[in-house]
């Protein structure tokens, strides 16, 4: 089935590639997480053939068929379906979209059958925030839930037009973090590697040098290092934002990737050299962290790690790291895979820990004093040479 020509890239295809003992792997496509098989590789055509998007289309139809009775002009489901075909909805961040479908399906369950304009009521937030007390022991999946749902209904009056108002807006939300100030120290990094076996030190490595988000560290492969004029990076997209990210190659990076075994792609597996998952990542920096402070505990060791760092505060200590290398605006947010906007916001409150901005604000300000105090002794001269004519 090889072919020179480019695969079809239709936006929202879920792929699943499944093994299998006997024979090669074996792949899947749905039109959507949840929907419908329309084709595997064990097909005629693969997926560059113009049958691959007809066989998208014809299940994306008979998917609104069986879903929404035509008659049922105006029910919930319906309304659900044209946002799901929407651009706006697929073109959200991979990530995204799918975590936004997970509250939709059960939006759907509860709500589907019920006429959209129940929505224009005032009550129906009453409803809504009963569908949403099933994640009331999660603060954070909550809020998701109802910013899933408000997002769905403004695209239903701003753009479907299928709705005049809703009241689902401005909710109280219940879940609010702000880790700027946490962050790891280098000496905290430190007893990670002084702990960790040689399998995983190289994902302590991607953490701390590039900082990595969780989902970012398993997809790394090797067309992803690419040589510079004056060494090597990391160029590939972010997961959950689809943004560009261009990470130098540091010492500790370099020999991660120099000492991959001869045949293996990915620069970052698991224990066991599978591929790694954002879960399993995050757990084994969460498992060095217990052992090194059992071994405190156990009067082994004398400075513990602090007990509510994170694997992802580890993005923090990166961005401390770059401002204290006094990179530009641009290239933080390059190197860190954030758009221009964000990373000032970002940058702004991390600025507060890196202790050499406030040397050179102090630098800066004794420049400015010494200035003054120069204009002002010769103003003072001036003034004495005019009294003594």
């Amino acid at each position: 089935m090889a072919s020179n020509h480019q695969e079809h890239r239709i936006k929202g295809v879920h792929r699943v590639t499944k093994s299998r003992k006997n024979g090669p792997d074996r792949q899947y496509h749905y039109a959507f997480r949840g929907g419908p098989k329309f084709w595997d590789s064990s097909m005629a055509f693969d997926a560059t053939d113009a049958r691959y998007v007809s066989a998208y289309d014809a299940a994306m139809k008979a998917q609104r068929d069986m879903r929404i009775p035509a008659a049922d002009s105006k029910s919930t489901s319906l309304a659900l379906q044209r946002y799901r075909d929407s651009a706006e909805f697929n073109g959200l961040a991979p990530r995204t979209r799918d975590d936004y479908e997970k509250f939709l399906t059960s939006f759907e369950a509860e709500f589907g059958e019920d006429p959209l304009a129940m929505f224009q009521e005032r009550e129906a937030i009453g409803e809504i925030r009963e569908w949403r007390t099933k994640w009331k022991n999660s603060p954070r999946q909550y809020d998701y839930a109802g910013g899933a749902v408000t997002t769905f209904l403004n695209w239903c009056v701003d753009t479907d037009h299928a709705l005049e108002f809703h009241h689902h807006k401005g909710q109280k939300k219940l879940y609010s973090s702000n880790r700027a100030q946490v962050i790891w120290m280098p000496e905290e990094i430190q007893m990670l590697l002084d702990e960790a076996r040689p399998e995983e030190k190289a994902v302590v490595v991607a953490f701390s040098e590039g900082g990595l988000a969780p989902q970012d560290v398993g997809l790394l492969r090797r067309r992803h290092v690419q040589t510079t004029p004056k060494g090597r990076r990391l160029f590939f997209a972010r997961k959950k934002t689809d943004n560009p990210v261009s990470l130098p190659v540091t010492e500790a990076l370099g020999e991660v990737i120099d000492s991959l075994p001869e045949g293996q792609d990915l620069l970052v597996t698991s224990l066991t050299g599978k591929p790694l998952t954002a879960l399993r990542a995050s757990q084994i920096i969460r498992d060095l962290k217990i052992r090194h402070n059992k071994k405190v505990d156990d009067g082994l060791l004398k400075v513990r790690i602090r007990d509510e760092l994170r694997p992802y505060d580890m993005r923090g200590t990166a961005a401390t790291a770059l401002l204290r290398a006094d990179c530009s605006l641009n290239q933080i947010a390059v190197t860190m895979g954030w758009g221009l906007r964000h990373a000032a916001n970002v940058i702004e409150r991390y600025a507060a820990l890196v202790p050499e901005v406030s040397d050179e604000v102090h630098r800066k300000l004794k420049k400015a004093r010494k200035k003054v105090e120069k204009a002002e002794r010769k103003a003072a001269k001036k003034e004495a040479k005019r009294g003594g004519a």
